[in-house]
């Protein structure tokens, strides 16, 4: 609610005062994702043996499937256009000590050394039931090279999934028969790392339809969005273009030409947006009409944690929306010294529960003005006055010359 009514767009109208009316000091903080760091975990490795099965009918080509054997009974169905390209094999687990997801970015293989120089490929499936198999990467290059004492080794698989349990829980590494044969020590999987991002609040915006081919979507205050998200309400395909403005009486600009679309599950990604402000998006569809639903739009702008500081008794207000006001919040420093929140972080303080709201100012607030902004005004207004007053010395002056030239012409 505070995102979508403050009278400026950073907040800075927001105010925490205690049970006497009295401001309280208050940090606004930009809540961040926690931090991921790297993670190689060793993944369990179950080499097998593939035999093909022969074919049910006489129209099917023998070698159109194939069955891989581990050691501990582990059966595989595969299907393939071409079984002959496809060579050793291996079958990759989560540790069986494990029981939390794992999001990984690479598969690094381990090998002993080739005798000579040695290239290859490998292609990476992905399982939740050991029967349907998703492609993850295909053909992915391998090599070991050695020049005297120098080795160039390419042994990682570029992935991005997420291994679980519950989900996807079985990797299948398959070599190209057409590489020499070479046998996988060990593989690692190399969990994602991240930077901490931004956290974000998604605030929806309401649709208003113009005609069958064009909509707008508006909010109540213009946000600094940083990304939009449209969802269709039914399976389809929309080609639309985007255009957007920063407010009411501000010009529209162009955003991108997309298509939206909700197929199988799946929809069409998020647009990326730098942080301006936006006030309304219109799409406009190309070579089509407007859903008899319109799409659900919304925008995602940064969120924000409000520490302050208890002085004085409770309860406390949180106010905001008072358009002359000036921003008054301090750094976090200013409330809690870096050396502590080393030991005393944010999210474990005391946590203030809202509670009914009230309504003080009412709507003029939200375009009241500053008494800078006042007296910024009156000096505009002097200004104009004094330029119409002396347009009007000019004028005057000009007649009267005009009405002596006149008399003494006519003289």
């Amino acid at each position: 609610m505070v995102y979508q009514s403050t009278a400026w767009p950073d907040l800075r109208d927001v105010r925490v005062f205690n049970h006497l009316g009295d401001m309280v000091p208050f940090a606004l903080v930009a809540q961040k994702t926690q931090t991921v760091t790297p993670e190689t975990v060793a993944l369990r490795l179950f080499p097998l043996d593939m035999s093909p099965v022969p074919p049910r009918d006489e129209g099917q080509r023998s070698g159109d499937a194939v069955v891989l054997r581990s050691k501990n009974g582990i059966e595989i169905h595969l299907q393939s256009d071409d079984v002959t390209a496809l060579g050793q094999s291996y079958l990759l687990t989560l540790p069986e000590e494990r029981k939390d997801s794992l999001s990984l970015t690479q598969l690094r293989l381990n090998w002993g050394t080739p005798t000579g120089n040695w290239q290859g490929k490998a292609s990476v499936y992905v399982s939740r039931d050991l029967r349907y198999w998703r492609p993850v990467q295909e053909d992915a290059p391998l090599m070991d090279l050695t020049r005297d004492s120098d080795r160039l080794k390419m042994d990682a698989i570029s992935t991005n999934l997420t291994l679980s349990l519950e989900g996807n829980r079985y990797l299948l590494v398959i070599l190209n028969s057409q590489s020499p044969a070479l046998t996988l020590n060990s593989v690692s999987a190399i969990a994602d790392s991240n930077e901490p991002e931004s956290e974000r609040i998604v605030i929806g915006a309401r649709a208003d339809k113009v005609s069958d081919d064009e909509a707008v979507w508006r909010w109540t205050q213009p946000q600094p969005l940083t990304s939009l998200r449209i969802d269709l309400e039914n399976e389809g395909v929309l080609p639309v273009e985007l255009v957007w403005r920063s407010g009411e009486k501000e010009p529209w600009q162009s955003l991108t030409k997309t298509v939206l679309y909700r197929l199988d599950g799946k929809r069409s990604e998020d647009i990326r947006l730098p942080g301006q402000l936006v006030e309304a998006v219109r799409i406009r569809t190309i070579n089509a009409r407007l859903p008899e639903a319109l799409p659900a739009l919304s925008g995602a702008r940064d969120s924000y944690q409000l520490v302050f500081n208890t002085q004085g008794k409770g309860p406390y207000m949180l106010a905001w929306g008072n358009r002359a006001a000036k921003k008054a919040d301090v750094g976090l420093d200013m409330l809690i010294p870096a050396s502590l929140r080393k030991t005393q972080e944010i999210d474990n303080l005391p946590w203030a529960i809202p509670q009914e709201s009230v309504t003080l100012g009412g709507e003029l607030r939200l375009t009241a003005t500053s008494a800078a902004e006042q007296q910024s005004q009156w000096k505009t207004l002097l200004v104009w006055g004094a330029l119409i007053l002396g347009v009007a010395v000019l004028a005057f002056m000009a007649w009267r010359i005009w009405r002596e030239v006149k008399k003494d012409g006519a003289a």
